[in-house]
Parts: structure tokens; C-alpha cells; sequence
């Protein structure tokens, strides 16, 4: 299911291979971004396709029909057919020049093998840090929110990790945050715990508010972020990644 506005390409009423599609086809074609995600993926499936593009003229437009459409499609090259563990799915190999999509939804479904990989989920990624981190440091104010900040932070680390190792891009990413906000502490087998001076902090930075004064809150200790990141530099780990 689409989860944020599309666009048609103003290019296709010119595009040859649009041009040589019947026009059942090219309806379709026109409309096929509702039912792709974020990332231009979908199942593989005609008869969801037909009822969410035609939903008045099923009778016109049968699922056989669709079954037609994405056909062509295929065989003109707009459209990929893909399989993974046994299930099928398509995409739009060149989705990313056709949608412009503000703060996509990260797909839930496998990526095709043929046109896809996880190194340009990473530099898509990485192209959109100076975004958060602008939006983050805002505009309008003089002065930084180091709350929104450290979010924009710890969401770049979990987009970067979960092509990588899906199983611990949360956790990379809640230790960039507790480090970012300083309020934990290093403690043996890797756990944290709240520092007392970090507490202290909060609690003078909670009195200064009522006057409108923003606090700088004491950060800790460097052996914590040393903690919170010695997972990313391990050797073995490097090695199970794709780059």
C-alpha cells in the first residue's frame, strides 16, 4: 500500500515504451505507483492490483486483464518481476528517478536481486543526513535542540546498520541516543545505567528552564561512547558486511 503522494512522470507521454503499450497498459502504468511502496515494491499480485486500480470497471477490466497489463509492462522494461524465497514481487527498477517521496517508508519487502542492493540503500541513506541534521538544528532558533539532535543522530545509525545486520540497528541506534542525551553510564557485560551527575544535571537544567535558560548538560565520560560503539569496529562483524 502507497504511503505518500505520487507523481506521474511527465516524461512517459513521450517514452516510446509507453507509447507501444495497449491502452489498458498504459492506464495502469499511469496508476501502478498507488500500489507500490515507498520504495516501488509490491507482491506479485494481479487481482489486488486490479481492484485498487480498477475498482469501477471490474467487469470491463477483469483480473485477467491486469494479468495482461503487468505483462507488458514486463516486456516493455518499466516494470521487473521478482523472486525471492519462493514468493513473487515487483518493483520499478528506476522508482527513484520517477518519485521524489519526503521521508520514504523503508519497505518492508525483499529487495530484487537483479537491480537492487544494500549499498544503495546505504548511499540513499547517507544522502539524506544533511536533511535530518538540518532539521534537527532548525531554522527558525538560535539555539540547538540536542534532544532532536540526538534523534536525527541515532536514526542515521539505525538506517546505515539495518541493510547491514537488521538485528542490531535498534540497538546501535538506543545507544547513540543514551549517549547523545547523557544519561548513562558504562557497566559490566555492556549494560547501562543512569549517572548520578547526569541526574544532578537534568535536575538544575529542570530548575534554569523556568527562567528560559537553556543548560548545556554535561557529557560523559568518553569510555561510554566507546562502549556504545566498540560493536561497530569489530572484526568479525566487518567482515559479515557487504562493503
Amino acid at each position: 500500500m502507497a504511503h505518500s503522494s505520487r507523481t506521474i512522470d511527465p516524461g512517459d507521454p513521450q517514452d516510446e515504451r509507453v507509447a507501444g503499450l495497449s491502452l489498458a497498459a498504459a492506464y495502469t502504468w499511469a496508476y501502478l505507483p498507488l500500489v507500490l511502496d515507498d520504495d516501488g515494491r509490491a507482491k506479485d499480485q494481479p487481482a489486488v492490483f486490479n481492484g485498487r486500480l480498477w475498482p469501477l470497471r471490474a467487469d470491463a477490466h477483469p483480473t485477467s486483464s491486469m494479468t495482461d497489463d503487468i505483462a507488458e509492462l514486463v516486456t516493455a522494461g518499466l516494470l521487473c518481476r521478482y523472486s525471492v524465497d519462493g514468493h513473487d514481487y515487483v518493483h520499478v527498477p528506476d522508482w527513484k528517478q520517477r518519485q521524489r517521496i519526503d521521508r520514504p517508508a523503508r519497505s518492508a519487502l525483499p529487495r530484487c536481486p537483479t537491480h537492487d542492493s544494500a549499498l544503495d540503500d546505504i548511499a540513499a541513506t547517507l544522502g539524506r543526513v544533511p536533511e535530518q541534521l538540518g532539521s534537527a538544528f532548525g531554522s527558525a532558533a538560535g539555539r540547538i535542540d540536542t534532544a532532536r539532535l540526538g534523534a536525527a543522530f541515532a536514526r542515521v545509525v539505525e538506517d546505515v546498520t539495518f541493510p547491514i545486520d537488521p538485528a542490531k540497528a535498534a540497538s546501535y541506534g538506543q545507544r547513540v541516543r543514551e549517549y547523545l542525551a547523557g544519561d548513562v553510564t558504562s557497566s559490566p557485560g555492556g549494560a547501562t545505567s543512569p549517572s548520578a551527575d547526569t541526574t544532578a544535571g537534568d535536575t538544575r537544567a529542570d530548575d534554569m528552564r523556568a527562567d528560559d535558560v537553556t543548560v548545556e548538560r554535561q557529557s560523559p565520560d568518553t569510555d561510554a561512547w566507546r562502549t556504545a560503539t566498540d560493536d561497530l569496529s569489530d572484526d568479525e562483524s566487518r567482515r559479515d558486511r557487504p562493503y
